[in-house]
């Protein structure tokens, strides 16, 4: 499954089938306060969400919590909700979570789980409306993301962190354990040994449990195991780690083993993970929005409670980066977000991993009306829409002012270019020696010029109409051969 939705992920959510999903992660709004914008390109900076709430949002959402919570759990929720001061904007954000975490408990498999991303603004009520949703003993972890080193606070200790929330559906979940490499520090405190192999630990050659009359317990070399304890190792394997040098012996003879660094998967993953730093922004990755998270993140995610050929559903897409790491894991994946600029912006940068593959998507341009509509009242969802239909991401060091360029990581002389407004400006031009131009205001001008630019440039038309058709919309990409370079 690949699918990208554009809409209410409340409405994306009661369509996925009961029991298909084997990871929910949700990065909703962290109850901010705050409106947040993009920077698509330069001197291009929008509006990209809303993270403002109005208490008068609270009794429809309260309304709704029988047709997506289970009864029991939609009682538990509404009266921790109507506990709350009911003029305080926090019981709508609340509630609103609430519908979705509903959804997100209906629509996983038994082995599935949940992932939700927030911060301090509100997770200590967060997790008292999962409890009520999931059951207190379904939760598993209080993930501490430590997202920067240092950070200004007035009168208080500098917020550095985000906190997951990790849930499963049932005792059954999913799980993969993942290790990470030693630190320096643990290196330099606990490897103090060195030979010719490397530095190394001694560890242990004894486990708990005397385990009289078994292989376990013998003579080794004139010592036994302390009492209570028995060898880690049958006498077999022993003889051959003391063949191999892989023994250490104290004064008393009492074995121990060489761990080295070099042969060591690490220590197992806590849930304080301040080895994932936040993208920087000169990262790679980023694509304007401040609330980017970073690819390695869900990553670790995913790697750790789904197998491939899964399915990880994301209703809270913006830059698409779940759907980009599911890619990259060979996962399926459905991803939904309320606006065309970010449904769009995520299209993009899949295409960039996932190649030409059908991805179906819905809630975009449906007819050329519908389209030119787009460009005239949102130019920059429109160009983002047009530029990842054309199997291209914005070039973000264009400036939309009167068109827009897409380029393909994965063929540097190629463009797609997108008219957005006349008249147009030269100096917004690219140099490419292949060319797809979108049907648009001044598009037969704009091909004379890009000729005038370069006469050795390979230049094709791409109708609007080949960008709305429902071929298009199945495949997320134009009903257009789009056979340059790809």
């Amino acid at each position: 499954m690949r699918k990208i939705t554009v809409g209410d992920n409340l409405s994306v959510m009661r369509e996925t089938p009961t029991g298909s999903v084997q990871l929910v992660y949700m990065d909703p709004p962290f109850y901010s306060g705050r409106d947040y914008e993009v920077r698509l390109a330069q001197g291009s900076q929008v509006a990209a969400f809303r993270d403002t709430w109005a208490a008068a949002e609270t009794a429809g959402n309260l309304a709704q919590l029988s047709e997506h919570l289970e009864p029991s759990a939609a009682r538990r929720v509404q009266g921790l909700i109507e506990a709350l001061d009911s003029k305080n904007s926090i019981s709508a954000y609340l509630s609103s979570l609430a519908l979705r975490v509903g959804q997100a408990h209906r629509l996983l498999a038994e082995t599935g789980t949940l992932f939700l991303h927030c911060d301090s603004s509100a997770s200590h009520y967060l997790k008292v409306i999962v409890d009520a949703i999931f059951g207190y003993s379904n939760f598993r972890n209080q993930i501490v993301w430590k997202r920067t080193n240092s950070h200004g606070g007035s009168r208080r200790f500098g917020p550095i962190h985000d906190v997951i929330l990790f849930y499963s559906k049932s005792s059954k979940y999913s799980w993969t354990p993942q290790r990470v490499p030693y630190s320096d520090e643990y290196l330099r405190k606990f490897f103090i040994h060195a030979d010719g192999r490397g530095t190394y630990q001694a560890i242990t050659c004894t486990g708990p449990g005397s385990r009289l009359g078994t292989r376990a317990h013998y003579e080794w070399k004139g010592v036994w195991p302390p009492s209570g304890r028995h060898w880690a190792w049958t006498i077999e394997e022993m003889e051959r780690l003391h063949a191999d040098d892989r023994l250490i012996y104290s004064k008393s003879g009492v074995p121990r083993l060489k761990k080295y660094a070099h042969e060591s998967d690490g220590v197992v993953l806590q849930d304080l993970w301040n080895d994932v730093p936040a993208l920087s922004a000169n990262s790679s990755e980023r694509v304007g929005y401040d609330t980017q998270k970073p690819l390695a993140l869900l990553e670790r995610i995913i790697v750790a409670v789904t197998s491939v050929g899964d399915i990880v559903l994301d209703p809270y897409a913006g830059t698409g980066t779940t759907a980009v790491a599911a890619e990259r894991l060979g996962r399926g994946w459905a991803i939904g977000d309320a606006s065309v600029l970010a449904g769009s912006v995520a299209l993009s940068r899949i295409r960039s991993e996932a190649g030409a593959v059908p991805i179906e998507t819905s809630g975009f341009p449906t007819s050329t009306h519908a389209a030119d509509a787009l460009r005239r009242a949102d130019t920059p969802a429109y160009a983002s829409w047009a530029t990842s239909f054309m199997m291209t991401q914005i070039d973000r060091r264009t400036t939309l002012k009167s068109l827009a360029v897409g380029r393909r990581k994965s063929a540097p002389d190629m463009a797609g270019v997108v008219p957005l407004a006349a008249p147009l400006m030269p100096g917004d031009l690219p140099k490419a020696m292949e060319v797809l131009v979108l049907e648009g205001p001044g598009h037969r001008l704009l091909t004379r010029q890009l000729t005038s630019v370069n006469n050795q440039a390979v230049i094709e038309a791409v109708p609007l109409a080949a960008m709305t058709s429902p071929a298009a919309r199945a495949a997320g990409r134009a009903d257009h051969p789009l056979g340059l370079a790809i």
